[in-house]
């Protein structure tokens, strides 16, 4: 099987990654491709994707798989996956394959999508508090001071959804075309209003693709009947499962 696992970010795919990657025969990659990536109308790098998936469950050469070797847990992931001498299971888990959900149906009947859904209010502060740049006083300090004299912008945060002329916020070649842009007064409207349209298109695709796809709370990700829901979903034999406690984004971050 092949698992596309969606959300808006800061919903538990990094989790979900940890707790499928570790069934038996399976390799789960987590936003393994950003750099070939938008968030719509560029469908080659995607198909691509699921046409070397479903080669390597056929038995096809694993090292054909094309992935972004800059990423140092893609490294790692890419190298486990040319070691194993099967694969059952192989996916990759990222927001941006929203769109292309239609054409990877299209594409392969093999393909299952795993779409993890966290509270509004609490997406919206972890993306805010993802997207702050951190430094430490001293650097903060010389930043700011650099800043002033070169008379170039002090930069506070990424804004990967609004567009902008890189005056207030700090563009991001990789990761501001993964992301929908939406008009707004405000960088936290913004983010609403993606998290608004990234589940009404969500439940658009659940209700016309019941059998492929489906939405599961955050929630589910620490309990062992929500473990076993997506496992089951995603066509994991009952037996010989590991349930090993992989949480990694607590809710209140």
């Amino acid at each position: 099987m092949i698992i596309i696992g969606l959300g808006t970010g800061r919903s538990g795919t990094t989790s979900l990654a940890g707790l499928l990657g570790l069934q038996p025969e399976t390799i789960i990659l987590h936003e393994m491709n950003p750099s070939s990536m938008r968030f719509s109308d560029t469908p080659a790098p995607v198909l691509n994707t699921i046409k070397e998936f479903g080669a390597i469950l056929d038995g096809g050469d694993p090292s054909f798989l094309t992935a972004d070797l800059g990423r140092t847990p893609t490294v790692a992931s890419y190298d486990k996956l040319c070691a194993m001498p099967k694969v059952s299971h192989i996916g990759d888990i990222a927001f941006y394959y929203l769109t292309y959900v239609e054409d990877i149906i299209a594409t392969s009947d093999k393909v299952r999508f795993v779409c993890l859904k966290r509270d509004r209010s609490a997406t919206i502060k972890s993306w805010q508090k993802k997207a702050a740049i951190r430094r430490w006083t001293s650097k903060w300090l010389a930043d700011r001071f650099s800043s002033f004299i070169q008379r170039i912008p002090f930069y506070k945060s990424k804004n990967f959804w609004m567009d902008h002329d890189g005056s207030r916020w700090l563009p991001d070649a990789v990761w501001d075309k993964c992301f929908p842009s939406f008009e707004a007064d405000s960088m936290e409207e913004a983010i609403g209003k993606y998290y608004d349209y990234y589940y009404a298109e969500a439940e658009k695709y659940q209700e016309k693709f019941p059998d492929v796809f489906q939405i599961f709370s955050l929630e589910e990700l620490n309990t062992e009947d929500g473990k076993h829901a997506i496992m089951d979903f995603c066509g994991f034999d009952k037996k010989n499962r590991n349930m090993e406690d992989v949480w990694v984004h607590r809710i209140k971050e």
